[in-house]
């Protein structure tokens, strides 16, 4: 039954004025130097935490991380499978990035899911960033357990205190940075896979060596699984159609 006034055609979509605005957020953040380093941290350890996860999935042991001053990082990870462990650093970035991008169509979902991100990041900090600090990296080791721990507390803070429509805006801000710096950081792991004497220093070059096809092929593959993922997620969440309820 049609309600009145209301034509058949209608169709219902969330207000995209807060995720419009945090996506110019994070397009801005790349420009603003410094201000982008926590970010840019936060990025790097979902990477190498996407490396040690599939580590333990494939059934092999994720050993540490730690995060450099420049903004890279490294994973030590043993056993597992090698040609779901190395990918899962960027596909893994890119993934939760489209993950988040539909979780932000929610306020609520959106602070519940700032609050799980915040304490999985605590925990994992603890884990797996705390034995770097007794490793040779023990400078970069203070690093990135401070930043892991950091970030979770702030994220904590921001779903424990934030009103919804400050931690929609968080979210999705977060969201956009996290997938743009992902495609960010595969147009570079694209431009070093072409580049020659560049040894095995990518993660494209691990999988080539074990693999035998070019680093520029899985380098290319990951760009294609990327793009698909975080497109896929942005047009079902902002721009597919969705019906009014009642209309039938």
């Amino acid at each position: 039954m049609q309600a009145p006034g209301i034509q058949p055609s209608s169709v219902a979509r969330p207000s995209s004025t807060i995720p419009l605005l945090a996506a110019v957020g994070a397009f801005a953040l790349s420009w603003l130097g410094p201000l982008a380093f926590p970010f840019r941290l936060l990025t790097t350890i979902i990477h190498e935490l996407g490396h040690g996860l599939a580590a333990l999935l494939t059934g092999g042991t994720f050993v540490r991380f730690v995060v450099f001053p420049d903004g890279s990082g490294l994973a030590y990870t043993a056993g597992g499978i090698p040609w779901l462990i190395i990918p899962a650093g960027y596909l893994g970035t890119a993934f939760f990035g489209a993950v988040l991008i539909m979780v932000g169509r929610s306020p609520r979902a959106s602070r519940i899911a700032l609050g799980i991100i915040g304490a999985v990041l605590v925990l994992l900090t603890l884990r797996y960033a705390l034995p770097s600090v007794f490793s040779v990296h023990i400078l970069s080791g203070f690093l990135t357990l401070g930043a892991g721990l950091a970030l979770g507390a702030a994220l904590l803070g921001v779903a424990w205190k934030a009103t919804l429509p400050w931690a929609l805006g968080l979210l999705n801000l977060l969201a956009f940075w996290i997938g743009l710096s992902a495609l960010s950081d595969l147009r570079v792991l694209f431009q070093l896979s072409t580049s020659a004497g560049m040894g095995s220093m990518t993660d494209a070059h691990a999988m080539a060596q074990i693999t035998f096809l070019p680093a520029a092929f899985w380098a290319i593959l990951w760009v294609v699984i990327a793009l698909a993922a975080l497109g896929s997620a942005f047009w079902y969440t902002w721009i597919r159609p969705r019906a009014l309820p009642g209309l039938r």
